[in-house]
């Protein structure tokens, strides 16, 4: 696939970005990785996607602009392919397209830092665990159920109570930080069970969980083959 990025101006890019009936393809591994909010963020959208798989990864990385997944190509009616990477700036892309970025500047914000927030905790997660030679393990997924995830944990259930336990880190609406904690929380549960995040431990996180749970494009995209069969291999690689 190639892209027309270095054809086109800025201005005219932000132009075609800004249709409705743009078409995307989400290109990233068969597994959830480091996407499993972005996937889902999609699946709530109601924009015609697609996700693919690289065919030979060793042989399409030098064609992508930093030579990492994900990479998003959206096509525009008149046949511009508009390619965009990095993941938190996909995440913030796709939650501009829907409103789920706050409605004012410091709004805006605040959704930016609690998203980066839980951006930064299941970063550590794939460093320190996913990315964890065999002989150490053991020793680094320690290190990060008793001490990463538990301070993050805290740190979210303190600023989720004080915005009213609601479901929601800023105001009342879905935001992408609301998306993003609540996609992660299975992996965390798979890891340590009940010893951190629980109805009765952390019920403000749990609320955020639930929320994202009751959404119906959500709930069909988790009941999906193809979320499934993502979760299986992540399990597979991964132990969560």
């Amino acid at each position: 696939m190639v892209s027309n990025n270095s054809k086109l101006s800025t201005e005219t890019m932000s132009q075609l970005a800004q249709a409705k009936d743009n078409q995307y393809k989400l290109m990233y591994f068969p597994f959830h990785g480091v996407v499993v909010a972005l996937r889902a963020m999609f699946a709530m959208s109601g924009a015609n996607y697609t996700l693919i798989h690289p065919e030979d990864w060793d042989v399409q990385k030098p064609t992508t602009p930093f030579g990492t997944l994900p990479v998003l190509y959206e096509t525009t009616a008149t046949g511009e392919i508009l390619e965009l990477v990095e993941l938190s700036v996909l995440e913030y892309y796709i939650g501009q397209k829907n409103g789920w970025v706050g409605d004012k500047l410091w709004e805006n914000n605040l959704v930016k830092m609690y998203h980066s927030s839980s951006q930064a905790v299941f970063d550590k997660l794939i460093k320190t665990v996913a990315r964890a030679p065999k002989e150490i393990y053991d020793q680094m997924l320690e290190i990060y159920t008793t001490k990463i995830l538990p301070e993050w944990a805290e740190y979210r259930e303190r600023a989720l109570k004080a915005n009213g336990s609601n479901g929601h880190y800023v105001g009342d609406k879905l935001t992408i930080a609301d998306i993003k904690t609540a996609a992660i929380i299975d992996s965390f549960i798979s890891l340590t069970g009940d010893r951190y995040i629980t109805y009765e431990k952390t019920p403000a996180i749990m609320a955020v969980y639930n929320n994202l749970e009751k959404q119906p494009k959500y709930t069909t995209w988790k009941a999906s083959e193809a979320w499934k069969a993502y979760d299986e291999m992540n399990k597979r690689l991964f132990n969560f």
